[in-house]
């Protein structure tokens, strides 16, 4: 049983923080995604007059791996970062033992007694951070602090880009493949919070509790001015889970988007969504908005997968969704999924045809990993796949670099995985996204 009580020696009034970014073991490109919530966490300490500092380590190896001093360090971590996440509060604590080390983001929410075991940390926030972070910096000194969600996140001041090499994140990556701005620079920024849907491989639900928390219409189009007149930002990507949920919503934010756009401020924008969220006349109003592509979360091709994760959809209602974006004049992106529960040479072959026959301009190829939190790793045994539930996490990435295969180990048969993996990125071909992620790497 974890000791749910701290003493990590006397921290002196007006604490020095530090909000560290972990490098990405998983993601196409380190540098592809701002770490929005540890930056939205950043800007409401400052805001607060709390002496905080960002430490972004992010597309660096450990060797060179530089953390400032400071009284308290907070460390997000999702569950592919835990690994990492372990050596840098060992780092931290060696060169300073009093020092107090607090990790929060999805994998400690979902596993607080395990990262206090593992990690050596001091304290783990289980939900969202900002008033959290304000309450240790002013003694609150719990093992594990269990925080309510934000209700009205447009309290917290736009993320504290300004911390972090912004020129190196707004580069175009793999959204290269719908076509170059006049800038050719990406802002990325958050609309909402949360997802109402809860498929049985993600654990956004552990953390969101399927509850939606939306920025006003005035907040968004704030974030991509300032991205614009800052950094030189003329494409958008709204990172939200699931985009489109209020069509209403979406309708009166494509109006604003709309105004900037012929205002020359917004060149074109993309976002997320769900085949279940496709209307053709939404789909003009985006695109008469600036909209240019959508990504859907296909999954599989295979009914029977479908129904297994609790997608909510079917294979043809995903298909006719491609075919109604690339109607009414927008790109498409498709994230796949290999290795799901059920998964055989059939549902494999399945999700080839569905490549075959989605006029998709791109797919990601995932490898399933069962995520800490997600109704898959809670309750195995309904799904028929097992888990180590003792593992490291060291094989938790789901795409990565190209070639990196590491979730297939997760499986108990790896080398199937594999197999399957290469024949579906052999059907996609050059729709791969992987190819426009090398684009952005070798211009670094």
């Amino acid at each position: 049983m974890v000791d749910r009580t701290t003493n990590p020696g006397k921290i002196g009034d007006n604490p020095k923080v530090v909000l560290i970014n972990p490098p990405s073991p998983w993601l196409l490109s380190d540098r592809e995604v701002p770490p929005l919530g540890l930056l939205e966490i950043a800007s409401f300490l400052r805001v607060n007059n709390i002496n905080v500092t960002f430490c972004d380590l992010a597309g660096l190896p450990q060797q060179y791996w530089f953390i400032p001093d400071a009284d308290i360090y907070g460390i997000t971590c999702a569950t592919p970062h835990y690994p990492l996440v372990i050596k840098i509060v060992k780092q931290i604590k060696e060169r300073q033992k009093d020092a107090f080390v607090v990790l929060g983001g999805f994998h400690p929410t979902v596993e607080p007694e395990r990262t206090l075991r593992d990690t050596k940390c001091d304290m783990v926030i289980k939900g969202e951070g900002e008033q959290a972070m304000i309450d240790i910096v002013n003694g609150r000194r719990e093992r594990i602090i269990t925080c309510p969600l934000v209700e009205d996140i447009n309290k917290i001041p736009l993320p504290a880009w300004d911390m972090i090499d912004m020129y190196d994140y707004v580069k175009m990556g793999t959204n290269m493949v719908i076509g170059a701005t006049p800038n050719n620079k990406e802002g990325k920024i958050l609309s909402a919070r949360g997802c109402p849907f809860d498929c049985a491989f993600c654990a956004q639900a552990a953390v969101s509790k399927r509850r939606m928390r939306y920025k006003t219409v005035e907040r968004v189009i704030e974030e991509i001015k300032f991205l614009n007149s800052r950094y030189g930002c003329d494409r958008i990507y709204f990172n939200d889970d699931t985009f489109i949920v209020d069509d209403k919503r979406v309708v009166k934010l494509c109006a604003a988007l709309k105004e900037i756009h012929e205002q020359g401020i917004l060149y074109d924008w993309h976002c997320l969504t769900r085949a279940d969220r496709t209307d053709p006349e939404l789909f003009r109003i985006m695109r008469d908005s600036g909209c240019r592509q959508v990504t859907y979360g296909i999954e599989t091709g295979s009914q029977k997968i479908l129904d297994i994760i609790q997608k909510e959809t079917t294979a043809e209602e995903n298909l006719n969704a491609v075919k109604i974006a690339k109607a009414a004049g927008l790109k498409v992106r498709a994230q796949m999924i290999v290795g799901l529960p059920g998964e055989t040479e059939e549902t494999v072959e399945e999700t080839a045809e569905f490549i075959r026959q989605a006029p998709a301009d791109s797919f990601g190829m995932h490898i399933f990993i069962p995520l800490p939190g997600c109704q898959i790793w809670n309750d195995p045994e309904r799904f028929n796949f097992p888990i180590d539930k003792e593992t490291t996490f060291e094989y938790y990435h789901t795409i990565g670099k190209r070639g990196e295969v590491d979730g297939a180990y997760l499986h108990q048969n790896p080398q199937q995985i594999i197999k399957w993996r290469d024949y579906l990125v052999k059907v996609i071909a050059d729709r791969n996204i992987v190819k426009f992620a090398e684009i952005r790497a070798s211009e670094t």
